[in-house]
């Protein structure tokens, strides 16, 4: 046996420094995205339309440099498209600890923080190759691993915000931030891990792996605006609703990343050579069910409950997405992560500007009938999709 494959994971070429530079790089961009709208609003007092204009400026650069540095490692695997995000991370955070101005803040979210998140998805590309190395069943394993890293450091991420906005204000929240996107890119460049191609596989499929895929990260888009408007809803329903406390709200969201980082850790230790079809729309249709629940039966006791259907949604999506678009975008390991990572930007995006409009129109516990539905469409993409892709290998086959 090679010493590769007795030590599994770590054995991978790269995935170990992978690992690490993922947990501090999504670990900084959940501490300062936990307080960039007090930032905004608090510090730089920007208005309520500064602000959509503030949030919509970082997400679409966001979604434009992180389709870019994508495309880049693809044609040329290398290590500066992944650098150049967490070295503009360093700085971004770096100066939040200083503007105070709104429009220079602005300036920064759109130059520096949007193109900064390009790092998850070109982490994920770095380590994809050298994963490939060992087989599908590993890289499938690291993947979801790294998934689960990414939840874990957004379970840490705000509370070390929390206490460091406590003790330090705002330069404590950003300049930790700043150090963990620094240490991030330091360990890149101390350790070099090696910048390998993702093996190319099923070609079978490639003539319709685009229209596929594409349909795939609809369905991931629609999922992500769901998480988003629901999070925003269920804050505001418990509180206003509910008569219930702030700290309710914080536990509910403990308890769904608690029980998200068992689901996604189950992929890690039994992982899926290719993705599962059935258990993604099982996943969108769990997804759907928990938006129900709190939709028809609000009650306290239901939304604490429905979090662990929350969490199994979101674990089970999110692995087998990623899982999902990198099959059908064989040997391009950046784009499809960065196609992964811009569900997540677009829903964002769309959630912001759909969750006030909707909810003056129709009030906020609607917002929870609107996810079910956004949840159930995502899934008929996906089992629509499977039958596309079924038929066409058929017909190639005949």
């Amino acid at each position: 046996m090679s010493p590769s494959n007795r030590y599994g994971l770590l054995g991978a070429p790269g995935f170990a420094v992978a690992a690490i530079a993922m947990f501090l790089a999504v670990t900084a961009q959940a501490m300062a995205s936990s307080y960039m709208t007090l930032l905004a609003v608090e510090r730089a007092g920007m208005s309520p339309f500064e602000l959509g204009l503030f949030l919509t400026l970082s997400g679409i650069s966001s979604i434009g440099a992180t389709s870019l540095f994508a495309r880049t490692f693809d044609s040329r695997p290398r290590l500066c498209p992944l650098a150049l995000p967490l070295a503009l991370a360093a700085l971004g955070y770096s100066l939040c600890t200083v503007i105070v101005d709104r429009w220079a803040l602005m300036i920064v979210a759109f130059l520096l923080l949007g193109p900064a998140t390009a790092s998850f998805a070109l982490i994920c590309a770095v380590a994809k190759g050298g994963l490939d190395q060992r087989g599908s069943a590993l890289a499938a394993q690291g993947m979801a691993a790294l998934r689960m890293i990414a939840s874990l450091s957004w379970v840490i991420g705000p509370a070390l915000g929390a206490f460091l906005i406590h003790v330090w204000s705002y330069a404590g929240v950003y300049g930790v931030a700043s150090s963990c996107s620094l240490a991030a890119f330091v360990a890149l460049f101390a350790f070099r891990p090696p910048m390998m191609p993702a093996v190319t596989t099923n070609e079978k499929v490639r003539p319709i792996a685009f229209r596929w895929a594409i349909q795939a990260a609809l369905a991931l888009t629609f999922f992500n605006i769901a998480m988003f408007m629901g999070s925003t809803a269920l804050s505001i329903v418990v509180v206003n609703d509910l008569d219930a406390s702030e700290r309710d709200v914080g536990l509910m969201f403990s308890l769904c990343a608690a029980v998200e980082v068992i689901v996604m850790a189950l992929f890690v230790l039994v992982p899926a050579k290719r993705a599962n079809r059935s258990l993604l729309v099982a996943g969108f249709a769990v997804f759907s069910l928990y938006f129900l629940s709190v939709a028809l039966l609000p009650m306290l006791q239901v939304m604490y409950g429905a979090q662990v259907l929350r969490a199994v949604g979101i674990g089970i999506i999110s692995v087998g997405g990623m899982q999902l678009l990198q099959e059908l975008n064989p040997g391009r390991a950046g784009t499809a992560s960065a196609l992964f990572a811009n569900t997540t930007n677009a829903g964002w995006l769309v959630a912001g500007i759909a969750t006030g409009t909707w909810a003056e129109l129709f009030g906020y516990h609607s917002v929870f009938g609107l996810c079910a539905a956004l949840s159930f469409f995502g899934g008929v993409l996906v089992v629509s999709g499977s039958s596309l892709l079924a038929a066409e290998t058929k017909s190639s086959r005949a």
